[in-house]
């Protein structure tokens, strides 16, 4: 059975993750934290974004 890309939870979460990057980087979010755990954390979670597009749920053989 074929999963389909917009019931994947990594999708989702990558979704997410991009959203609060683009917050945190305007500003909306402030993380009072230092610049550079602000930077570590935006870092994060573009990783988050891209495992999330990199990831293929359709096939079981590859990432």
């Amino acid at each position: 059975m074929e999963q389909s890309r917009f019931s994947s939870p990594i999708l989702w979460s990558s979704l997410a993750a991009q959203v609060l990057v683009i917050l945190v980087t305007l500003g909306v979010i402030d993380t009072g934290l230092s610049e550079a755990i602000t930077g570590l954390v935006t870092s994060l979670l573009q990783l988050l974004v891209a495992f999330g597009v990199l990831n293929n749920p359709t096939s079981k053989s590859s990432f």
